[in-house]
């Protein structure tokens, strides 16, 4: 992937917008699950990220074969791959940053927000969900960064966003540096092999590079609101429509699944060795991120907003329609 700076993001914007509305056009009427059949068998779209260890948990715990579902994961690289998989029938639910269902409902595509997913942290250079980091011991001060390369697990999405909003309370701007793509596994080594200057982690990979060598750059979720709603669980609009009760059964359990978590924070931690390939040590280190799931259109609003400044959208009016009511 080459470097985007700003004068990139228009192209790229296009880019995305036809493959989001090229999916969604591929959305048939539908009629059961993703494989076209129970619609109690759900397939969920998921990032191998810290942030999903609630929806583990909570099928551990029989949460959700208690509202007669069954669950199945599809792991992608991040929530702008989940959205027209979504939106095509490919999956029945996802979990995506919302940054990139803002971007899908301001071209149209019909996505329907379930649920918050994780909320930032309250610590700016302490945020598991996403935090800048670099292995570069000259590199102190977001200042540093100016000609630099910062790794992002994918464009237009909400690490851009948080780079950019980074970039500009420092008294940078979005030209200042260039991102590339890099799935979140891979970029411990790409630090440490200095193939970027810096890259947005999540954990475990924060904790992995940490004991590399590297150090947290203040460019975090948290950096852009404490407790901010980051991502979030989501369905077609022809699913929802179709399967009203699936869905609501989904969120209940996803409720009970996401406060589980945040009262064991212990099993959160101990639940990633399930289904990431860590040394023995570092599950216990990861930072959390919030799961608190209540949100409305209001909370929402500021990341709306840093969405815009960054041109990733025009305005705020995708928030119109993304929550479910």
């Amino acid at each position: 992937m080459l470097p985007l700076r700003r004068g990139h993001v228009r192209a790229a914007l296009a880019a995305a917008t036809a493959l989001l509305l090229t999916a969604s056009a591929a959305c048939g009427p539908g009629g059961g699950g993703a494989s076209g059949g129970d619609p109690d068998d759900l397939d969920l779209g998921v990032i191998p990220i810290i942030d999903v260890a609630p929806i583990r948990l909570g099928i551990e715990q029989g949460f959700f074969a208690e509202e007669g579902l069954t669950v199945s994961m599809t792991e992608s690289q991040g929530g702008a791959a989940i959205v027209p998989a979504v939106t095509s029938g490919s999956l029945d639910i996802g979990y995506s940053n919302i940054v990139s269902l803002l971007l899908a409902r301001s071209q149209d595509v019909p996505v329907r927000m379930v649920s918050v997913g994780a909320r930032a942290s309250a610590d700016a250079l302490d945020d598991g969900s996403g935090q800048l980091m670099t292995a570069d011991p000259g590199l102190t001060d977001v200042a540093d960064l100016r000609g630099g390369t910062v790794a992002v697990n994918t464009l237009l999405g909400i690490n851009e966003v948080a780079v950019r909003t980074g970039l500009t309370r420092h008294g940078l701007s979005g030209d200042d540096v260039s991102l590339v793509e890099v799935p979140i596994p891979n970029m411990p080594a790409a630090l440490a092999a200095g193939d970027v200057d810096a890259a947005m982690l999540s954990e475990p990979f924060i904790t992995i590079a940490e004991g590399q060598g590297a150090h947290a750059v203040p460019v975090s979720y948290a950096a852009m609101g404490q407790g901010l709603p980051i991502a979030g669980w989501f369905t077609s609009e022809s699913f929802a429509a179709e399967h009203p009760d699936v869905v609501d059964r989904f969120a209940t359990a996803l409720e009970r699944s996401l406060r589980y978590a945040e009262e064991h924070p212990d099993e959160a931690r101990a639940v990633l060795d399930d289904y990431l390939d860590l040394a023995e040590g570092v599950s216990a280190q990861v930072t959390l991120p919030g799961w608190d799931p209540r949100t409305d259109a209001a909370e929402l609003e500021d990341l709306a907003r840093l969405t815009t400044e960054a041109g990733l959208i025009e305005n705020t009016d995708p928030l119109d329609g993304l929550l479910a009511p």
